[in-house]
């Protein structure tokens, strides 16, 4: 739609999205696309209308998502406090899902992004898990422009995904632990990672982080990768001899910060180390469904399996509900549970039975 607009060689018009556009168009100049939804009064404006005058470039301002559009606010999210506390690994994810925002609808008004546009973009998921992530990742952005009253009402909420039931990782069963050692012996990294991984029950960063600095009078003291900003969970356990044997087969640098290292003698990133972890399976002949992650659950198992109660198990893991100790327990051994409960009820009876010539 045109609309009337007084000022020299410029273009004024809503688009369909309700936008207020603005093009410098001049014979023998370059034309200029100048903010969307500005205000033509305003001292930024005008500045870049007489640069453009002047025959100046004026892309540098323009290209950069202009105030009031979902890429600036979405610049500024990832560069608050509000984003930065979380972890690591949060924040890469999250920095993932709202740049592609960001391509998509960077240069709409920040009010356009309404809960009809986010639904229609969760239904562009592959999956529903997929779904969960980027709802995830919105959610604490639109709440921040709520607070920041950059926008007066939140698309996110009354939006809910349903997540696909899961059993989470695969869990490693004893035979195929036992197929990967077999392979892989003492002495290389590829039994080191394994090691790490299975008997302290690690997550993929933690064991890759560990090192000699963890190591105190014969234990592994840790705080946890995972919320270390929000509720650090610290660990600590006597180091297991098999994994001390794997340690002392196979060495890091003595500058060295891990004890695992990749080809240059330097720490794994998470990327490289799923690669490597992985080429390591294929070699021991391993199925897709054994990564890192299912050796903290098949150690675990291994701990149920042992008799370990949920309190033990919980100490080992760092994990902090009983809850979570029983989902990444459920593939234990239930027939030799069910001996040992028996055995124990048998001997407890044997030492309480009263016989019945006492009893009156």
């Amino acid at each position: 739609m045109q609309v009337q607009f007084r000022m020299k060689y410029i273009n004024h018009w809503v688009d369909g999205l309700g936008r207020h556009r603005y093009r410098f168009r001049r014979k023998g100049f370059k034309g200029v696309e100048l903010p969307v939804d500005s205000d033509p009064n305003s001292i930024a404006f005008q500045s870049l209308y007489h640069a453009a005058l002047r025959g100046e470039p004026v892309m540098a301002v323009t290209t950069g998502g202009a105030s009031g559009t979902v890429k600036a606010a979405i610049e500024r999210y990832l560069n608050s406090t509000t984003f930065n506390k979380n972890a690591d690994s949060t924040k890469v994810l999250r920095r993932s899902v709202l740049n592609s925002v960001s391509r998509l609808v960077g240069n709409l008004p920040l009010a356009k992004m309404d809960t009809s546009w986010v639904k229609r973009w969760l239904e562009t998921a592959s999956t529903m898990n997929v779904q969960c992530t980027r709802l995830a990742a919105l959610k604490p952005f639109t709440a921040w422009a709520i607070d920041l009253e950059l926008v007066a009402t939140d698309p996110t909420i009354g939006i809910k995904v349903k997540i696909e039931k899961s059993d989470g990782h695969w869990t490693w069963t004893d035979e195929e632990i036992e197929q990967y050692r077999a392979r892989h012996s003492i002495g290389t990294k590829a039994r080191l990672a394994l090691e790490l991984l299975l008997t302290v029950t690690a997550r993929r960063g933690d064991g890759i982080s560990l090192g000699r600095q963890h190591v105190k009078d014969g234990w592994l003291v840790f705080v946890q990768e995972k919320n270390r900003k929000r509720k650090p969970q610290k660990v600590e356990m006597p180091l297991p001899a098999v994994l001390v044997a794997a340690i002392e087969a196979c060495p890091s640098p003595p500058e060295s910060l891990t004890f695992l290292v990749n080809e240059w003698g330097r720490p794994f990133s998470k990327r490289r180390f799923n690669t490597t972890f992985r080429k390591w399976c294929d070699e021991a002949g391993l199925p897709k469904r054994c990564v890192p992650h299912g050796l903290r659950k098949g150690g675990s198992k291994l701990m149920a399996d042992s008799g370990a109660t949920p309190h033990e198990i919980m100490a080992v893991t760092g994990h902090r509900t009983m809850k979570e100790v029983t989902r990444y327990t459920e593939a234990y051994d239930r027939k030799h549970a069910a001996a040992r409960a028996q055995a124990k009820v048998a001997a407890a009876q044997d030492v309480n039975v009263v016989p019945l010539t006492r009893v009156r």
